[in-house]
């Protein structure tokens, strides 16, 4: 038997609680690299194996601690043979050492983006845990006897509670506070040696709520002593029986701004990247910019690829609320049965596969922030009941919960859509599209911007030589004039792939024609052209796009003819043209 199944039950007892009081998935794996303890997710794999070639394997053969932020793209999980399964958003493995060995490791996993903001937050914190665990291990191992166990293992776990940058008050059954952390002592000044009771620590309000609840679940924010802070409360379980209560103080005010600055570190985007010189993008940049510092809603009007979430990430930027979160959310990408809960969260036990604790909402994340409403035309017809009454009350409830929630974030849409089109028809409420239509922007198509194509190739061409070391010094003459002449039914986004994917197989100085058709899978040059002929060739293309992901059947082409919304005597015309 390995030494830590000789102990494996308290193991899962420290596990346990440090899984109540960080909410991150813990498992333990032997020499074997058998998992011998597991909390939440991780309790299916109790008894198997770790993964040949995972993180958990390296550090148990190196001895070395390793964090990983990104498990499905980064280097040491490529070769993990559960690499295609892995569901893992943050990792976290500490080598367990006993007399001079490794034998075992103790993995943090994040599945939720709660944990895997907690978990990179108290990433140092962690990292320093690997002595104290080696201590609490050995003396395990060399101390049975239960007394001077469960001692050893409260001490520890008070270093551990006072090590996080949250708050920790630790409760009996009669919900007499029997433990504090050092954190949550001294944002709400509370005494050491004589413990206040629960009641007066907490308003009477999120003390009540709590209380309805049975101590089990999220609330807030709630304000005590200036601060905003969410709270969580999660049972002590000993043998599936309830032993106390741990409630976690989280600072909501952090919580935002650790969103908002990772959010805002990787996609910072200002009027400045909008690049361009056609009239038709210069008078929308200039509408976006004497809009930006109002909270007027925004409808971002263009075809699929023309930019409007770069154009709705430049009004935040310039506006009001640039220091609060800008929230994207894709209507159409969200299955309809989920919609409602993604927008206005839900409370615990709201439906089946619901959180234990419930959900925050993206109004209520994004409440004083701006929310972006991609696809809106895509938004469910019932949905739009809501939406509307949620922006004009300015407040929304959650799914299954009764208490209104006060948000108000500025509201830019954008669709490819015509949703005057759809409210004429029937299928896009008339008060939900003037309540969102206050200020209507058009984004024009790329093949209506004449030279900003050339504009834009350069820079992608200078981004894309950077990122892959190619030292290309611009475009031919023939390659520019091919794609000025080019319609890019794709528009921005198209561009940007062909620039890639021209840069990546470029050999010569510069960039020909070659590589560029070979993208776009024409022979012909377009430059001679007529209109009729590109709109011809534009048809046929499409036709043949719809006849490799549908197949040539009779069948096949009849249901293309539908989406097309012609007859399929005029598809056989069209392709024979």
């Amino acid at each position: 038997m390995s030494f830590l199944r000789s102990i494996k039950n308290e193991l899962q007892h420290i596990i346990d609680a440090m899984h109540a009081v960080t909410s991150i998935d813990i498992t333990i794996v032997d020499e074997n690299m058998e998992r011998i303890v597991a909390t939440g997710i991780l309790r299916e794999g109790v008894g198997k194996k770790a993964p040949i070639n995972s993180v958990f394997h390296r550090c148990l053969t190196t001895g070395q601690q390793y964090f990983i932020e990104k498990p499905t793209v980064d280097s040491m999980c490529i070769n993990c043979t559960n690499h295609t399964n892995c569901r893992e958003l943050a990792e976290m493995c500490i080598p367990i050492k006993f007399n001079g060995g490794i034998i075992g490791v103790l993995g943090m996993c994040a599945f939720d983006e709660q944990a895997r903001r907690n978990l990179i937050s108290n990433k140092e914190s962690y990292i320093k845990f690997e002595s104290q665990l080696g201590n609490i291990i050995s003396t395990m191992l060399n101390e049975r006897e239960f007394g001077m166990m469960l001692e050893y293992r409260s001490s520890e776990l008070i270093t551990l509670i006072n090590s996080l940058n949250e708050g920790i008050i630790i409760m009996d059954n009669n919900k007499d506070v029997i433990t504090t952390n050092k954190y949550i002592v001294e944002k709400l000044h509370l005494r050491t040696d004589r413990p206040s009771p629960i009641k007066s620590i907490l308003p009477p309000k999120a003390y009540e709520k709590l209380a309805s609840r049975d101590f089990c679940g999220e609330i807030g924010p709630v304000n005590i002593n200036g601060f905003e802070f969410i709270i969580n409360a999660s049972p002590i379980l000993i043998k599936n029986e309830k032993k106390g209560i741990i409630l976690v103080f989280s600072d909501f005010k952090k919580m935002k701004e650790s969103v908002l600055n990772s959010s805002r570190s990787k996609n910072l985007v200002t009027f400045d990247h909008i690049l361009g010189e056609s009239e038709a993008l210069v008078y929308a940049r200039q509408q976006a910019i004497q809009v930006a510092q109002s909270d007027v809603s925004v409808l971002l009007m263009g075809e699929t690829g023309t930019g409007k979430e770069v154009f709705a990430r430049a009004i935040h930027a310039a506006s009001q609320r640039k220091n609060n979160i800008f929230l994207p959310i894709n209507c159409g990408a969200i299955p309809e049965n989920l919609i409602e809960s993604e927008l206005f969260g839900y409370e615990k036990g709201s439906f089946t596969g619901a959180s234990a604790t419930g959900k925050l909402g993206k109004f209520e994340i994004c409440k004083d922030g701006t929310l972006f409403l991609d696809e809106i035309g895509d938004l469910p017809y019932a949905m739009q009941v809501k939406l509307l009454r949620a922006l004009e009350e300015k407040e929304i409830t959650r799914v299954g919960g009764h208490t209104p929630i006060k948000v108000n974030p500025r509201i830019i849409s954008a669709s490819h859509k015509d949703l005057k089109a759809m409210v004429e028809e029937g299928s896009f409420r008339e008060d939900l599209f003037y309540r969102l239509n206050v200020v209507p922007i058009q984004i024009p198509p790329l093949r209506e911007r004449g030279y900003d194509i050339i504009i834009l190739s350069r820079y992608f061409l200078k981004h894309f030589s950077k990122a892959y070391n190619k030292d290309l010094k611009g475009f031919t003459e023939e390659c520019e004039n091919y794609l000025m002449n080019y319609s890019f039914p794709g528009n921005i986004r198209e561009l940007r792939n062909l620039i890639e994917y021209a840069v990546i197989f470029e050999e010569n100085s510069l960039v020909g024609v070659g590589n560029i058709k070979k993208k776009i899978g024409r022979s012909a040059e377009q430059k001679h052209q007529t209109l009729e002929e590109m709109v011809k060739a534009y048809e046929k293309r499409v036709i043949e796009n719809h006849l490799q992901r549908f197949g040539s059947s009779l069948e096949a082409k009849r249901e293309i003819a539908r989406q097309l919304g012609i007859s399929i005597a005029t598809l056989y015309r069209k392709l024979e043209s």
